[in-house]
Order: C-alpha cells, then structure tokens, then sequence
C-alpha cells in the first residue's frame, strides 16, 4: 500500500504538468546560444534577411531600411549587410546593449493571425519575459511526430544556418509576426511556399540533449513574446 501511494506521488505532478505546463526541462543548459549583433555581417550562401535578423534577434524591416535594400529583400553571399541604426535614427535598441529590451512583456494582439499549436505534446519549457536563453517554448512529443504551421504564412526561411536551432523553419504570418519551429528532424517545406495552419511542414527531432523536442518561437517585429498568449487554451 505504502508503495502504492508513493507511485501515485510521483506521477501526480506529472499528469498536472500536462494540464499547466509545469513539468520543466533544465531551462539553461541547452538553451540556444545568445549572439550580440555585429556592426556589420557579410552575407554567407544560404542566408536571407529574415535569417540574418532572427539570429540576431532584429527587426528585419529594420535591417532591410538600414541597408536600403529592394522589397524583394535580395541580398547575395559576400554582400555586407550594417546591422546597427545610422547615427540620428529612430529604432529599437541592439540586442546585446544595457538598453535592449528582451522580449516583449504585453503580448501585442496578432489581429488577423490565427495560430495553431503546431505539435500534440507537453511543454517543457516556459517562456521567460527577459529571459533571452527562453525566448520561446520547448514542446515533447515522439520523435518523428508531425509538425504543422501554426498559422497561415509564408516560409521564408528554412536551413541549418542558424547556430542553436537546428533544423529551422520560420514562418511569416505578417508583416508583423514570424514564428519559427526548431531542432526538426526532416523539414518538408522549401523557402517560398505558402503553407496554411495545420499544414505538415516537418517532423520531430531530437534536441541539444538529444530528447525528442519542439523548440517554438513567435516574434513580433523582431521581438520573442511568449507562443502560449496566442495558441488555443488546452
């Protein structure tokens, strides 16, 4: 009876986790790297606007208005991209300075965009307002289980040049809001393709402590707020 009661404690906390999200990972350890923005980056094969700005956590109009660049954003390996404000300028901080702001603490609204739990699966790790080794929600489920687009958009980028983030996709679900879906396992979609909520676009893989895991991310103008303000209530 006595070892009955202790494995009901056990699994108590575990089965209210999958209610509240509170069975959590270690939250630091292998976490994505955190990269300071350089005054200038020379654009290597494979990269884009949309990739460039994310791994340095920019605004990619932004980084599009600071270099003058076309709508089509086209840049070209061996290009050299500033990737701070001309002096007298209005813009946000640069991630890396004591001014730069983290995350942004009151999800904006997202309007039109209707999102979409892009995986069946627990989370395991929170997102942290401030926090930048958590600027997203890490989610577990098998691996090799279907990723879906958690809304309506556009891919624009999808590779492996991202330190920290594995296979990445990113999505633009408006000009405002990018979500991104990381340490994927095989990606199934292509820059380019236009992809509806509850699309396949991946499969699960492992990640950097080789445990089957979703990493989630959605920013708004460059900025990570937290995916569980947007996706549906469980």
């Amino acid at each position: 009876m006595k070892r009955a009661v202790a494995y009901l404690g056990l699994l108590l906390p575990l089965s209210m986790g999958g209610c509240a999200g509170a069975l959590q990972w270690n939250t630091t350890q292998d976490a994505a790297p955190v990269e300071a923005a350089p005054a200038t980056y020379t654009v290597k094969p494979g990269d884009d606007v949309y990739a460039i700005a994310w791994r340095y956590g920019l605004d990619y109009h932004d980084v599009a208005s600071w270099n003058h660049l076309s709508p089509d954003y086209r840049i070209h390996p061996g290009d050299k991209l500033v990737l701070r404000a001309p002096a007298g300028s209005l813009h946000k901080p640069v991630p890396g300075t004591a001014t730069a702001r983290s995350a942004v603490v009151v999800a904006p609204p997202s309007g039109p965009v209707q999102w979409a739990w892009p995986v069946e699966g627990q989370v395991v790790r929170m997102f942290h307002a401030g926090d930048s080794l958590a600027k997203g929600i890490d989610i577990t489920a098998q691996q090799g289980a279907e990723i879906h687009a958690a809304s309506s958009g556009k891919v624009v980028y999808a590779g492996t040049g991202i330190v920290g983030y594995g296979k990445l996709i990113i999505i633009k679900s408006s000009e405002a809001f990018l979500s991104a879906y990381a340490d994927n396992d095989q990606i199934l979609v292509k820059e380019g393709d236009s992809v509806r909520t509850g699309d396949r676009i991946a499969t699960m893989g492992l990640g950097r402590d080789s445990r089957p895991v979703l990493h989630f991310e959605i920013r708004y103008n460059g900025e990570p707020v937290d995916p569980l303000s947007y996706l549906p209530k469980r």
